[in-house]
C-alpha cells in the first residue's frame, strides 16, 4: 500500500511511527558516539600508562646495569692509577674506560664528585672523620659516588671533617 493510498489518520499514525523511529536512531547514535569516545579515551590512557610503564622498566634496567658496571670503573680507575700514564697499556687501558663512563653516562649514569662539598647523607657515606677548622665538609673522597637519573646508586665513601675545638681549651 502507498501513502497516497492512506486516510489522514493513518498518515498521522505513520508519521508518528516513523519519529519514534528516527528519535530511537538519534538515541542509539547518540549512545554509540560516546561509547565511542569513551573508548577512545581508554585507548588513550592506556596507551600513556604503557608508555609510562616502558619508561619506568627501561630505567630500572639501565640501572642495574649501570649498578654493575661500577664496579668494573672502580677496576678500570685502579688499573689507571697503577699504570705509566706514558705507557700505551695507560692509553688504551683509559680510551676504554672514557668510551664505558661515556656510554652510561648518555642513559643517566652521573658521578658523584664529593671533595670540597658540604657532607650531605644522602649522597655521601662517611667512612672516617677527621678535626678540622670546619664542620660537616668533605675532606676526601675514597671513592666515588653514583647516581642514575637524580637517583643515587652508590654514595661517595668520604671523609668528613669536624670541628676541631682544641684550640678553645
Amino acid at each position: 500500500m502507498s501513502y497516497e493510498e492512506l486516510s489522514r489518520e493513518e498518515l498521522i499514525e505513520a508519521l508518528e511511527q516513523m519519529e519514534q523511529s528516527l528519535d530511537k536512531a538519534q538515541k542509539e547514535r547518540e549512545e554509540f558516539e560516546e561509547l565511542a569516545k569513551k573508548n577512545k579515551a581508554n585507548l588513550e590512557n592506556y596507551k600513556k600508562k604503557q608508555d609510562e610503564r616502558k619508561e619506568k622498566w627501561q630505567t630500572e634496567a639501565e640501572r642495574k646495569l649501570a649498578k654493575d658496571l661500577i664496579s668494573v670503573i672502580d677496576n678500570f680507575e685502579r688499573a689507571l692509577m697503577a699504570a705509566d700514564e706514558d705507557s700505551s697499556i695507560y692509553q688504551g687501558v683509559k680510551m676504554v674506560a672514557d668510551q664505558l663512563y661515556d656510554a652510561l653516562e648518555k642513559r643517566g649514569l652521573e658521578r658523584i664528585d664529593a671533595e670540597g662539598e658540604e657532607f650531605d647523607p644522602r649522597i655521601h657515606n662517611a667512612v672516617e672523620t677527621q678535626k678540622h677548622e670546619d664542620k660537616n665538609q668533605v675532606l676526601e673522597q675514597k671513592k666515588p659516588g653514583y647516581k642514575h637519573r637524580d637517583k643515587v646508586i652508590r654514595p661517595a665513601d668520604v671523609v668528613v671533617s669536624e670541628k676541631d675545638n682544641s684550640d678553645n681549651e
